[in-house]
């Protein structure tokens, strides 16, 4: 009987391509880069968050500076200011050149003085500015608005010696004030003008264009110059103080072209505060 031949499942060649095979594999797999793992992505991520971040607070941190440098600069001249006062000047030599003697403060306290602080910029400046005029100067303070009740409000109705005692009174009186309301600048400056018959100079604190009283519609800034040229018969000389970082940036908006006009037509002094 012949002899039946093994079958053989695997020839020796084809086991040789197989271990070929198998080792290309291996050398692919050592050889090829993996992908990175998920957290190097996300780490990325809070990467690159955190250098925008940083970006913004050095930005920030850039602005800061700046409006520090700004005020320092306003805080010396006003410093001197006080030291040329108390060696009994009769003028603040910062740009602050008043026509007399007879000095009627006017602060605006708008709602928008809540902004920057700038209701507290006013306060400090003022306790400044009246610690520098000489005691033989008079002074008398009205703010505006005053709640719905008045357009505004004085403090004594007269101008006063510029006592330290009266200095006292005033600081009282400019410590109470609270942003509220409009703007009504007519109203306070024709009351001025008629009411106070002696005052030399007005010096007009604001950050806004007027509005008429309890509304937040704009008043005709040309009209109240207008007016305000019929009742200065006297020539009394009004200075005005534009309140807040952004005021003088602007030079074609109301509020700039109204003060700057207002002071300009009396000769007096206008500034960005």
């Amino acid at each position: 009987m012949r002899k039946r031949r093994p079958i053989e499942l695997f020839s020796i060649s084809f086991l040789d391509i197989l271990s070929g095979a198998l080792g290309a594999v291996i050398i692919l797999y050592v050889a090829i880069p993996k992908n990175k793992p998920t957290v190097d992505a996300e780490a990325a991520v809070v990467t690159k968050a955190l250098e925008a971040k940083l970006k913004d607070t050095e930005s920030e941190l850039a602005k800061a500076k700046e409006l520090l440098a700004k005020n320092g600069e306003k805080i010396a001249l006003l410093e001197n200011a006080r030291a040329e006062g108390e060696e009994g000047g009769r003028n603040v030599d910062v740009g602050f050149k008043f026509k007399g003697k007879e000095i009627l403060f006017i602060i605006d306290t708008s709602y928008s003085m809540t902004e920057e602080d700038r209701m507290g910029q006013v306060k400090a400046g003022m306790k400044m500015l009246i610690t520098s005029l000489a005691p033989d100067f008079s002074i008398e303070v009205i703010h505006f608005p005053f709640g719905e009740r008045a357009p505004f409000k004085t403090l004594w109705g007269v101008p006063k010696e510029n006592t330290s005692l009266n200095q006292m009174d005033v600081f009282d009186f400019i410590h109470g004030l609270r942003p509220y309301g409009g703007t009504p600048t007519r109203d306070v400056l024709l009351f001025a003008l008629k009411n106070y018959v002696n005052i030399t100079d007005i010096v007009l604190l604001s950050d806004g264009a007027p509005t008429f009283h309890n509304s937040n519609k704009k008043d005709d800034i040309y009209d109240i110059l207008r007016v305000v040229r019929e009742e200065n018969g006297r020539k009394v000389q009004i200075n005005c103080i534009g309140v807040g970082a952004e005021f003088t940036k602007d030079k074609m908006s109301d509020r700039y072209k109204f003060l700057s006009l207002l002071a300009g037509e009396s000769k007096g002094f206008f500034v960005g505060f």
